[in-house]
């Protein structure tokens, strides 16, 4: 029998920022038959935070949060300084989760986002970024968040990019508080065979995101959604799933992400379908 978990849409399809002008979005996902909606929170401010927790709370809705390090905030840095930098921008980050009433910050927030050193990672950088992770992951339970840490393709971080290597992470920072992310988008690109990399993860996985090759509508690519529900069950997983696509909504987020031509018909029909391949997931 399938297992029953709550199902998310990140907002991400929209822009890295959200205004006033996407909340009616946040009802849509309720109507669609979401129970929670992901929420960027990187840059967003006091007052911003507050009106996407409202209109959450108003469409009956959960949230999780999603977030990352940036350049010069960087956890595996040799630099003692940037590493406090990374901390507090780690700590914020768990502030802005909890302001929004999230208890789940998703995001690779093992490394600075698009910092690249030229060479395969080492046992140092994986020993200071476990270092200021288990800080991060203390500041965060006490605000009732927990960490989940995301490995990226290799075209977005040379640091973390496999299930395997981030559950080894998880386990060498050894805190209750976080846990290891998947994205189906990446596990696409790196794992030889995603349902063992889901299974690699057993007692290591806190958050799933349900992601397209191309990044665009689910179910529309080669991603085998229903491998990767069956083999989620099989280890037993009961967090979030959440359907994440990327758009050209905010043209300049798309160019960022190397999003180059419209990959879907809309929202409405990016959330409909998303909730088409989860379906087998959450009825039984």
């Amino acid at each position: 029998m399938p297992t029953k978990r709550p199902l998310g849409f990140s907002f991400l399809y929209f822009a890295p920022r959200l205004t006033d002008e996407h909340q009616r979005w946040i009802d849509r996902a309720a109507h669609h038959g979401y129970d929670g909606v992901e929420l960027p929170v990187n840059a967003a401010t006091d007052a911003e935070l507050a009106m996407l927790r409202r209109a959450a709370a108003n469409a009956g809705l959960r949230t999780t949060a999603v977030g990352f390090c940036t350049p010069g905030s960087n956890p595996l840095a040799a630099d003692v300084a940037e590493r406090r930098a990374a901390l507090e921008q780690l700590r914020t980050l768990a502030e802005r989760a909890r302001a929004i009433g999230a208890d789940v910050l998703a995001g690779p927030m093992h490394s600075a986002y698009g910092v690249w050193t030229e060479a395969p990672p080492t046992t140092a950088e994986r020993s200071r970024s476990a270092e200021v992770l288990r800080a991060a992951a203390d500041y965060a339970t006490s605000l009732g968040v927990r960490l989940a840490i995301e490995p990226l393709n290799r075209f977005e971080s040379y640091f973390l990019t496999t299930a395997r290597d981030c559950a080894e992470l998880v386990r060498a920072v050894d805190h209750p508080g976080l846990t290891g992310a998947l994205d189906t988008h990446h596990a696409h690109i790196e794992e030889r065979d995603t349902a063992a990399a889901i299974a690699a993860m057993a007692g290591t996985l806190g958050h799933v995101q349900l992601s397209e090759n191309h990044r665009g509508t689910p179910g529309s690519g080669q991603v085998d959604f229903a491998a990767v529900l069956a083999a989620l069950d099989r280890i037993g997983y009961r967090g979030w799933l959440v359907v994440e696509a990327f758009s050209r909504q905010t043209p300049e987020f798309g160019n960022m992400l190397r999003v180059w031509r419209e990959l879907d018909d809309g929202p409405d029909a990016v959330m409909a379908a998303g909730v088409a391949v989860a379906r087998n997931a959450r009825t039984g």
